[in-house]
């Protein structure tokens, strides 16, 4: 797994030691799970279309040349194993056969993209996540206690409230009230990676008419997906967000960005059985900086989730490489 060989700083270590013994500790089997996103609701096989765009600022890395790669697309939950309960999704995309200098550590060949159903991070930067660690350690995660008055109200002066937080959580309520098919969502990666000499993020979208189309019938998400592809292929473009200015901060994971976009390529998962693949999502690991050199991961929230997705894999074993035959 991808990880930094410099000795970690004691801000990082005190984050990753938190993350363990409150998200990450045994079940009664022995058994490990992910730090977040434990719930795997699919893991598909497909393929992702690279289309450059017409701008030579953003041809760099993957989006310099047409590609056609294959891919696994494991959807996912942040925190609750109940689908009815308000919660984050997650889509977290594996490409094999690219070609290029990998970040230090990563597997070569493979390019990972991890994303969200929200366009920011519940917190602007590393020591930001440490405050909210700290909030939440050694307590069982419920839907009252993501509200964590002490990192959110952090003092009686209101100027001190971080808005952003609860402006995400609300988000996330509406989200989950209003989208119960994952095969019309859309996630974004939230933090920022470097493409030339500046930055982009990137947004994952279902297509027009996928967005707009009858939701899959489904007790569940997994349901809801084995539905849809019963019926057809599922498709989701993928676009790049450039950094409009000095206004959108590098180091500020809790902004969202507000530049164009600019659609780079496709995500294609042709009809499958959904249940077979659950295994292998359960498996297999993810991280940001899986992944080629040149869209290296920026900000010090992807700093610490290089450390972080080191250690949630490694504590449960699992394995960043995909190899095996379709």
């Amino acid at each position: 797994m991808s990880g930094s060989r410099c000795p970690l700083d004691p801000a990082t270590a005190e984050a990753l030691a938190i993350l363990q013994r409150t998200f990450q500790c045994p079940a009664a089997d022995g058994s490990v799970t992910r730090q977040f996103h434990a719930k795997t609701h699919a893991c598909l096989r497909g393929f992702f279309q690279v289309e450059p765009a017409g701008d030579p600022a953003l041809r760099h890395g993957l989006f310099a040349a047409p590609g056609r790669y294959e891919a696994v697309a494991r959807f996912s939950s942040s925190f609750f194993e109940d689908d009815r309960t308000p919660d984050g999704r997650g889509l977290a995309i594996k490409l094999t056969g690219v070609e290029g200098e990998v970040c230090e550590g990563a597997p070569a060949g493979q390019q990972d993209f991890v994303l969200l159903d929200q366009p920011a991070q519940p917190f602007r930067t590393a020591a930001d996540a440490l405050e909210l660690f700290r909030s939440l350690d050694g307590l069982a995660v419920t839907p009252a206690r993501l509200l964590a008055p002490a990192y959110t109200f952090p003092g009686w002066n209101p100027l001190r409230v971080r808005w952003h937080y609860l402006r995400l959580l609300l988000a996330s309520g509406w989200l989950h009230a209003r989208t119960r098919d994952l095969a019309r969502s859309s996630f974004s990666s939230g933090t920022p990676y470097r493409l030339g000499g500046s930055a982009v993020k990137y947004v994952c979208r279902a297509v027009a008419g996928q967005r707009q189309g009858a939701p899959a019938p489904g007790r569940d998400f997994r349901e809801r997906l084995a539905s849809a592809l019963a019926a057809s292929p599922l498709a989701f473009d993928f676009f790049l967000q450039p950094r409009a200015g000095e206004g959108e901060r590098i180091d500020d994971a809790a902004q969202v960005w507000k530049g164009p976009l600019v659609r780079v390529g496709r995500l294609e998962i042709p009809p499958q059985p959904v249940e077979p693949g659950v295994a292998l999502g359960d498996r297999l690991a993810f991280s940001p900086w899986n992944c080629l050199a040149a869209h290296e991961p920026l900000g010090s929230v992807n700093a610490l989730r290089r450390h972080a997705y080191a250690a949630s894999a490694a504590n449960r074993g699992g394995d960043p490489v995909f190899a095996e035959a379709p």
